[in-house]
C-alpha cells in the first residue's frame, strides 16, 4: 500500500496535499462572502419572523382582553336584566297578591257579616223557641199558658 511507504511517496504526496488543501482554502474564501451573506438574512428573516410573531401574540393578546372585557361586561348586563326582571316579576306578583288578599278580605267580611246576620237571626228564634218551649212546659206545670210577653221577657232576663 502506498500510503504506508513513507520512504518512496512522502514528499509528492505532501506537496500534492498542500496544493489541494491550498487550492480548497482558497475557493473557500471565495465562498465564505456567499456563506456569510445567506447566513445574515437567514438571520435577519428569522430575526423578522420572531419579531412578526411576538407582535401577533401581543395583538393576539389584546384582542383576548377586550374579547373577555367585552363577555365581562356583557354578563354583568344580563345579570342586570335578569335582576330587574326579577325585580319585576316579584313586584308584578306582590301586586296579584294584594288584589287576592283584597279580594279576600272583602269576600271574609261579606262572611262574616252574614254569618253574624244568621247567628243574630237564629238566637232570635233560639229566643222565640225557647219562649215557646218555657210556655208549654208552665202550662203542663200549672195548666195555665203564660202570655207571649211574659215568657219572652223571661227568657230575655234567663240569658242576661
Amino acid at each position: 500500500m502506498p500510503q504506508f511507504a513513507f520512504a518512496e511517496v512522502a514528499l509528492p504526496q505532501i506537496v500534492w496535499l498542500f496544493l489541494t488543501f491550498g487550492l480548497l482554502f482558497l475557493l473557500m474564501l471565495g465562498m465564505l462572502p456567499r456563506v456569510e451573506g445567506v447566513r445574515e438574512r437567514r438571520a435577519s428573516t428569522i430575526g423578522g419572523d420572531l419579531d412578526a410573531a411576538e407582535q401577533a401574540r401581543l395583538d393576539a393578546e389584546q384582542k383576548r382582553e377586550a374579547y373577555e372585557a367585552g363577555i365581562a361586561r356583557t354578563r354583568g348586563e344580563a345579570q342586570d336584566l335578569i335582576g330587574s326582571a326579577k325585580a319585576e316579576a316579584a313586584r308584578a306578583t306582590e301586586a296579584r297578591m294584594a288584589e287576592a288578599d283584597a279580594a279576600a278580605q272583602s269576600r271574609m267580611k261579606e262572611a262574616e257579616a252574614g254569618l253574624n246576620a244568621s247567628r243574630e237571626a237564629a238566637l232570635a228564634k233560639l229566643d222565640a223557641i225557647a219562649a215557646g218551649a218555657t210556655q208549654d212546659i208552665v202550662q203542663k206545670l200549672t195548666g195555665e199558658r203564660p202570655a207571649d210577653g211574659d215568657a219572652a221577657a223571661a227568657v230575655a232576663a234567663a240569658r242576661a
